[in-house]
């Protein structure tokens, strides 16, 4: 799409120009160099140089190139490590207590004697003074206990019993103690999984499976292929990085972003992202006329491997979110041979909220994502693509804006 020029790039607001200066000051750079930057960010987005638009994104870049100083800066703690890297995957936040406290549940219904033995659940129930009385099974003995309130955990089944899901797990796989056995689930608890590809301290550019949990991973959204420096955790193994607190969110900066003078900024312009993918990735890669296949295979992987990477054009879509905020795109291979007597020509893909869609039908894009596949009257449904990784390699239009809501099912799920 071919941007309008932009006439005005004289900087006439007062306020704007103090921005600057203050910005500058902060940077520890002139007022030219960062002058000349705002006119670049201005030029690149088709703004005036007076749209207050155009001062917000100063400021983010401002910022960015500050929390990138602070991190350098902030001290060596050897288990917080310096990453830069872009994210092929990144998927949408999950609850994985949901899980955990179904299970409970589900096996109290089927058999409440052996979901408390077994330590899955335990039992509230309500005294004449307003207390209530917990019962539980903890490492074979039976316990009770009264207290005021109830934990928020707390379910009332349709019967009107009180259940309280439970920590059932003594030990990890490690052979580590779990501090929380025992204790009630909580309510929820989100994390939020990659994979990203990158160095650590400088090290090999690799892959390292990412994972990050509760209010930072959820936050934490930046756009796949899209390089970026962070803070994480570093496995023993060296082959994951985890999310600390809120520290991992508050210290990403695109490396876009950046003051091209900085030490930490990297000039990645020309980067071949299909060529990482074809050399880095080749196990995961399938044809679009072989998903069912790759589905197939997939399920005796363990999960942090079990994604696809294909390729296709794009056919249709549909930018209405659904019920779980998710927008649809179908996907063809044209080079493929056209069976009009098959609904398995072209590949549903459900794209989450935090992935930009900034092209239109007839865009060749690569689809990165876990597979499924429902069964519905004993018959197999074609395999849909739960994106979690998009690239565009050839840009058509922009993307078709349609009213219509569609309904997802989640019954696979």
């Amino acid at each position: 799409m071919k941007k309008k020029e932009v006439k005005n790039m004289d900087i006439n607001d007062d306020k704007i120009r103090k921005e600057i200066e203050n910005g500058a000051k902060h940077m520890d750079v002139s007022v030219e160099e960062l002058t000349d930057k705002y006119v670049s960010i201005c030029k690149e987005n088709n703004l005036d140089a007076n749209n207050p638009v155009a001062l917000a994104m100063l400021r983010n870049y401002v910022r960015g190139n500050m929390r990138m100083k602070k991190n350098n800066n902030s001290g060596s703690n050897s288990l917080v490590k310096s990453a830069f890297g872009l994210f092929i995957s990144l998927d949408a936040p999950r609850d994985m207590m949901a899980w955990n406290r179904n299970r409970a549940k589900e096996e109290y219904i089927r058999d409440n004697d052996k979901a408390l033995e077994d330590g899955l659940v335990a039992v509230a129930t309500e005294n004449e003074d307003g207390t209530f009385t917990i019962a539980r099974h903890y490492k074979g003995d039976y316990q009770e206990a009264v207290v005021k309130a109830l934990n928020e955990g707390a379910e009332v089944l349709d019967n009107g019993t009180i259940i309280i899901p439970l920590d059932s797990l003594a030990n990890y796989p490690s052979g580590a103690e779990n501090r929380r056995y025992g204790k009630p689930l909580p309510v929820n608890e989100f994390r939020r999984s990659g994979i990203f590809f990158g160095s650590v301290e400088g090290g090999e550019m690799k892959s390292y499976y990412f994972s990050y949990k509760n209010q930072g991973g959820v936050e934490f959204s930046p756009n796949t292929f899209d390089w970026l420096h962070f803070k994480a955790i570093l496995s023993d193994d060296e082959t994951n990085l985890y999310g600390m607190t809120m520290a991992t969110k508050e210290s990403l900066v695109r490396n876009e972003d950046m003051n091209p003078e900085d030490d930490s900024y990297r000039n990645m312009e020309g980067f071949d992202f299909e060529k990482l993918l074809m050399e880095s990735y080749k196990n995961n890669i399938s044809d679009l006329i072989d998903i069912e296949r790759a589905h197939v295979n997939q399920q005796a992987l363990a999960t942090k491997d079990r994604f696809v990477i294909t390729m296709g054009t794009v056919c249709n879509m549909n930018m209405t979110p659904t019920a779980n905020g998710n927008r649809i795109l179908n996907i063809t291979d044209l080079d493929a041979d056209f069976d009009y007597d098959s609904e398995s020509n072209m590949t549903t893909c459900w794209i989450p909220e935090h992935i930009n869609i900034d092209f239109g039908i007839g865009s060749e894009v690569i689809v990165i994502g876990r597979t499924s596949q429902r069964i519905v009257g004993g018959e197999a449904e074609p395999v849909t693509i739960n994106t979690s990784g998009l690239l565009a390699t050839s840009v058509v239009g922009s993307p078709v804006e349609v009213e219509e809501q569609v309904e997802e099912d989640f019954d696979w799920f």
